[in-house]
C-alpha cells in the first residue's frame, strides 16, 4: 500500500478505537504514525524495506513507553498497526512477528491487491476519509483543528 492508503487506514483505524476511549487526538500525528513503519525507505542501504520496522513486536516495544507516559495511545496504536497488519497485509508479505518469527505473512497472490486495482482502493479510502472529516469538522472548535474526538 502507498501514502494515501495508509494514511487513511490510519485514520479510520485511530477512529474506531478512539469509540471506546473516547478521548481526542492528533490527526497530524496519527497520519505520521500511520506511515512510521516506511521510515526504513530513508535506511534502505542497511535494513530491507517491509522488514523490522513492520513487526508489531518491534512496533509494540517503540511505542510501549508513549502509551504509559501518555495514557491515550491508543489510537496511535492503531494507526500505527493498520499499516503492517491491514495496510502491507494487502501486498507483499511482512515479518509481522519479527524476530521471534522469521516467517513472512501475508495475503496470497490470488488475494493481493496491486497495480490500478490496489490504486482505486487507495483513492477512495482516502476520499472517504476526507468526507469523514468533513462531517466530523463540527465536532471541533477551531483550537482543536487538527484534535479529533470519535
Amino acid at each position: 500500500m502507498q501514502l494515501l492508503g495508509h494514511l487513511a487506514l490510519g485514520y479510520f483505524s485511530a477512529l474506531a478505537v478512539n469509540r471506546y476511549s473516547n478521548k481526542k487526538f492528533n490527526m497530524l500525528f496519527v497520519w505520521l504514525i500511520s506511515i512510521l513503519p516506511d521510515v526504513d525507505f530513508l535506511f534502505r542501504e542497511y535494513i530491507i524495506h517491509r522488514g523490522p520496522t513492520h513487526s508489531i513486536i518491534v512496533q509494540a516495544i517503540i511505542c510501549l513507553p508513549i502509551y504509559l507516559i501518555l495514557r491515550r495511545g491508543l489510537p496511535y496504536f492503531a494507526a500505527l498497526f493498520s499499516h503492517s497488519l491491514i495496510g502491507d497485509f494487502v501486498n507483499p508479505p511482512t515479518p509481522l512477528l519479527w524476530p521471534i518469527s522469521s516467517n513472512w505473512y501475508g495475503i496470497g497472490n490470488s488475494l493481493k491487491l496491486v497495480g490500478s486495482s490496489l490504486q482505486i482502493v487507495e483513492m477512495t479510502l482516502f476520499a472517504l476519509m476526507i468526507i469523514a472529516i468533513f462531517l466530523n469538522r463540527k465536532k471541533m472548535s477551531p483550537r482543536d483543528l487538527f484534535l479529533s474526538e470519535a
